[in-house]
């Protein structure tokens, strides 16, 4: 059991990654609720569900049909099965501390990506 909740602490942190990916090279703020970038509408606590809302919705925004780039769900379950195999190889101290480095790596190369203009 303990791995399904470091694995959902992951996802959490995978989609924390993903707006800090998005928002850090275009000069955004991380507060404040996300968005569709094609038609600006606020997304529902529904739409904000790691990797599930990207399949219920089809990688698409409900709103608009704009795509939902694959890195989203791609980095959320990433970040879900790290947390897990990270979990379940160290003690939880550790654990904490190479989670919290895994996702510092994860948003330091998404934002280098990004700001490259390389992003899918």
């Amino acid at each position: 059991m303990t791995a399904a909740y470091a694995a959902l602490f992951g996802l959490a942190f995978g989609s924390f990654a993903n707006a800090a990916i998005d928002r850090i090279p275009r000069g955004r703020s991380l507060n404040g609720r996300s968005h569709c970038d094609g038609c600006g509408v606020t997304l529902r606590p529904a739409q904000l569900l790691p990797v599930l809302s990207y399949l219920m919705q089809r990688g698409k925004c409900a709103a608009c049909a704009a795509p939902i780039g694959v890195r989203t769900p791609i980095i959320e379950a990433g970040c879900a099965i790290a947390f897990a195999a990270i979990l379940a190889t160290l003690s939880p101290a550790a654990a904490i501390g190479a989670c919290a480095s895994f996702v510092a790596v994860v948003v330091t190369v998404g934002v280098f990506i990004e700001k490259r203009g390389l992003r899918s």
